[in-house]
């Protein structure tokens, strides 16, 4: 029996394509925290967050005998995601400032000063970039938190490559200029 951890998502994707249907499981391990993380920092709906994962994988499920094999599968599935929840967004049910979800503070277990400074820190980071447009958010999100290239942004986000970087740069000095505002108050 392979070891399903060392063979790509593409050769899996293959696989399932071409009839062994019940290997799409190991690309929903795969990709199910990180999906729900993305999608939650996008929608800021906990109890949605499970339904709009449902609906990218069916419709990754439904829509990988379509799947481009010259792209990366998480590029693709990550453009699945951002699809539905902005979708949901557009739906009219969430608020127009998307906040950032609390795995900020996720792992802090040591009461340290230090462990104590660093979440401040980031919590009011958090709270500057809650205040960003969309358009800033989501590339700052999927570089910095879900650690994709430029290339894969590009994919996600359907915008040229060289604009991957130009947002990023403004969604920082956003960032910084928010921040600044916020502790000279």
């Amino acid at each position: 029996m392979p070891n399903y951890k060392t063979i790509t998502d593409e050769e899996l994707v293959a696989m399932v394509v071409f009839g062994k249907k019940e290997l799409f499981y190991h690309l929903v391990k795969r990709y199910e925290t990180k999906l729900t993380r993305y999608i939650f920092t996008i929608t800021n709906r906990k109890n949605d967050v499970d339904d709009v994962l449902q609906n990218v994988f069916l419709k990754a499920y439904k829509n990988l005998p379509t799947f481009n094999k010259s792209l990366k599968f998480s590029s693709w599935i990550y453009r699945i995601a951002h699809n539905e929840s902005v979708n949901f967004i557009g739906s009219g049910f969430i608020q127009k400032f998307i906040s950032m979800p609390d795995w900020f503070e996720m792992g802090a277990k040591d009461n340290t000063e230090e462990e104590l400074d660093n979440r401040q820190i980031k919590k009011q980071l958090k709270n500057c970039v809650e205040k960003l447009d969309l358009k800033y958010k989501e590339p700052l999100v999927l570089f910095y938190y879900e650690e994709k290239t430029y290339e894969e942004i590009s994919d996600i986000l359907r915008i040229p490559t060289g604009n991957v970087g130009v947002l990023l740069h403004r969604g920082k000095l956003q960032v910084k200029k928010i921040c600044y505002e916020k502790n000279n108050r």
